[in-house]
């Protein structure tokens, strides 16, 4: 497995990212020194033929790119003085207002969806957007999850972004690569008899609260509740997580995280590769799959 040198972090001035992102602008270094201090206590408890359940997150992860900016550039495609789409201006602007502190995460994720509620975006619609992200998926990552759901793992599907799109995304990964996801998790939206977005109805979100009068829970706390429906728990320390920058950051300071590197990174990927935000860290290349199962499996004999 290729061993990767951390070099010294210059944050970059700008960080166009996912919502889960934007929010630790502020808060990254702080964290980052949470998130080695718990590494540090946790090293010795972990072993990689112990876990049973993994987390993936989806933008940036199962594929390469975001819903939020596809779905935004989709619906408000007009083109700004620099060639950029006005959706990719929207979802900048409440990037900056997140960073700044104006907006919380979860207050992001509602006005987001208001600018697809403005143009009267309908379920049937997500999939333009679907179109668009199941162009970039990664396929070697998709093959090992399916892999280790053969050897009896749990693999969960894990988003701050539409629960109603990840399921999408399942069904047409079950159809096309023959492997579903056991769980999926994120914000419900609320549609009228028609399919069009009138609201949102509950957040995947940062912490455990009620915002605005939706219910707001984590991911994990999502994934406890999923599974004590079916009579299941959650053991924190056989769960694994796999994402791309540091938006997961307060789920990897309490799992044992793999970060994937893209070969080209975003501003919030490089800061996460740099501060070496995770257990390990596997390059986006041919190798993605052997190093995943060797990770969750143990080298092979």
């Amino acid at each position: 497995m290729k061993v990767m040198k951390i070099p010294r972090l210059r944050m970059p001035k700008i960080v166009r990212s996912k919502l889960s992102a934007a929010k630790l602008l502020g808060g990254v270094m702080k964290n980052s020194l949470q998130f080695k201090l718990r590494r540090g206590a946790f090293a010795k408890r972990y072993k990689t033929h112990d876990f049973d359940t993994i987390i993936v997150d989806m933008d940036g992860t199962i594929y390469r790119t975001d819903a939020n900016v596809e779905a935004l550039s989709i619906f408000y495609p007009e083109r700004t003085e620099d060639n950029r789409t006005y959706g990719e201006e929207i979802y900048d602007s409440i990037l900056a207002k997140i960073a700044s502190g104006q907006y919380g995460i979860e207050q992001g994720i509602v006005e987001g969806n208001k600018f697809l509620m403005a143009k009267k975006v309908r379920l049937e619609d997500f999939s333009l957007v679907l179109e668009r992200v199941t162009k970039t998926l990664r396929k070697p990552l998709i093959a090992a999850l399916k892999k280790l759901k053969q050897k009896g793992k749990t693999i969960v599907l894990a988003t701050l972004s539409s629960k109603n799109f990840g399921e999408m995304l399942n069904s047409y990964i079950a159809e096309k690569y023959g492997f579903s996801f056991d769980y999926v998790l994120g914000t419900e939206l609320e549609f009228d008899p028609s399919g069009q977005i009138i609201g949102v109805k509950s957040i995947v979100g940062t912490k455990d609260y009620d915002y605005a009068g939706i219910l707001v829970k984590t991911k994990l706390s999502a994934l406890r509740d999923a599974m004590q429906k079916e009579g299941k728990t959650l053991d924190a320390r056989k769960t694994l997580l796999i994402t791309d920058s540091y938006g997961d950051i307060d789920l990897a300071k309490m799992l044992v995280t793999i970060l994937i590197k893209p070969q080209k990174p975003t501003a919030a990927q490089k800061v996460s590769q740099r501060l070496g935000l995770a257990d390990y860290i596997l390059p986006d290349d041919s190798n993605l799959r052997t190093n995943l199962e060797s990770i969750v499996l143990g080298p092979k004999k």
